[in-house]
């Protein structure tokens, strides 16, 4: 716990930094609305901090000041693994400051607290701030990683160009627009489907001139089957069959049935099987306020790739895409499926143009536990990105 004032302490209110308490939950998500704007429901709160299975107190500091919360700092923790070892990181997130009290310095008075307070318990930090945060971060001992890429196949171009041509379109010209839009989108897709999948799904990830060549060769027929949920055993077992050098989410039975459980998004699981199941994708949608549908790819599983898993995954990928064919726009991590499948199936990276001119970069940045500590995890660097493999499923505004 700490107190302190604002910069000028002749001209600001004292703020007391402090653990959170189980009183807090009202005012942190009622800040959250305010701030971040959406719903902090309180079964997406008891989710993402009561029920995390990685601490076993709410990770979250507080400001306050005259008896009201004004600021928060809040983190996701989650369990890292590399070489065999499995350490504790926490991931910075849902970091709010009143408007009125602002350029005060809570800020950092807060992130100084938890690193303080978490010196001994956490391994490392990584998180992805926005461009307002990011010179905080750095501030504060954060390195920049990279940029993580991010691949998109934007289904109805109108949706994601919505916040870009507000209400100064007419109705009817904002309506044709968008179904030319939505009907050359599937154009071009249906497009993409023919190329990709001709002979079958298998020629975009292997390059040959028929995947029946291609299935011959390796005696086995691929399989595509629905879950409805999210199969902890299962998915636990498949990514034991892969699993990569690099520093990544450790992905077990407890990570599975909490991580997909969060109540904002409706998740579901195809299972490629030859002899036995081979890949899964863990499939997320939601619908934001505006009404635009998102899917994402949250899950690649085995992480790790082999020709087995590349063959299961060109045969899952399409099955995602018809059954999602609704969606406006669906989105994959550069880590998780071959960039060559994705771009077989109209994927495209925003970190290239044209998503490039639009969209913003994300970036990932780490950091040690304590001041001076070590900047590697069983050999591999925090700081470098070729040391890490993170899936949509290891950020959090996923």
């Amino acid at each position: 716990m700490s107190r302190a004032t604002a910069d000028d302490p002749d001209a600001g209110p004292e703020y007391e930094v402090r653990p959170y308490e189980p009183g807090d939950r009202e005012a942190f998500c009622a800040l959250f609305e305010r701030v971040l704007g959406g719903r902090a429901s309180e079964a997406w709160f008891d989710w993402k901090y009561r029920s995390n299975p990685y601490v076993d107190r709410v990770p979250i500091l507080v400001a306050e000041t005259g008896g009201e919360v004004v600021g928060a700092r809040a983190f996701l923790p989650l369990a890292l693994r590399v070489e065999g070892e499995e350490y504790l990181a926490f991931q910075p997130c849902d970091t709010v400051v009143a408007p009125d009290h602002r350029r005060r310095g809570l800020f950092t008075r807060m992130t100084e607290t938890a690193l303080d307070r978490y010196a001994d318990a956490v391994d490392c930090y990584f998180n992805f701030p926005n461009r307002y945060s990011l010179p905080g971060n750095r501030k504060l001992g954060w390195a920049v990683v990279g940029e993580r890429s991010t691949h998109y196949r934007v289904q109805n171009p109108a949706a994601w160009l919505s916040d870009a041509v507000p209400a100064a379109v007419p109705d009817r010209l904002g309506d044709a627009a968008a179904t030319a839009g939505r009907r050359a989108a599937e154009s071009y897709f249906a497009a993409r489907k023919r190329l990709a999948s001709s002979p079958s799904p298998l020629s975009a990830a292997l390059g040959t001139a028929g995947a029946a060549e291609a299935e011959a060769e390796s005696g086995e027929e691929i399989a595509v089957r629905w879950h409805g949920r999210v199969p902890p055993e299962l998915l636990a077992s498949l990514a034991d069959a892969g699993t990569p050098r690099r520093i990544h989410v450790a992905r077990d039975e407890r990570f599975y049935r909490w991580r997909f459980d969060n109540p904002t998004w409706t998740y579901e699981t195809v299972v490629a099987s030859a002899d036995g199941p081979a890949a899964a994708l863990v499939v997320g949608s939601r619908t934001r306020p505006d009404g635009t549908r998102v899917v994402q790819l949250a899950d690649v599983v085995p992480p790790a790739g082999s020709p087995e898993r590349d063959r299961a995954l060109a045969a899952l990928l399409p099955a995602v895409l018809d059954e999602h064919a609704d969606a406006d726009v669906v989105l994959a991590a550069g880590d998780g499926l071959p960039e060559s499948l994705l771009a077989a199936h109209g994927f495209r990276s925003d970190r290239r143009p044209p998503l490039s001119w639009v969209a913003t970069p994300t970036v990932q940045v780490a950091r040690p536990a304590g001041d001076g500590g070590d900047w590697t995890l069983a050999g591999r660097s925090l700081a470098d990105p070729a040391d890490w493999q993170l899936a949509l499923c290891a950020r959090d505004s996923h």
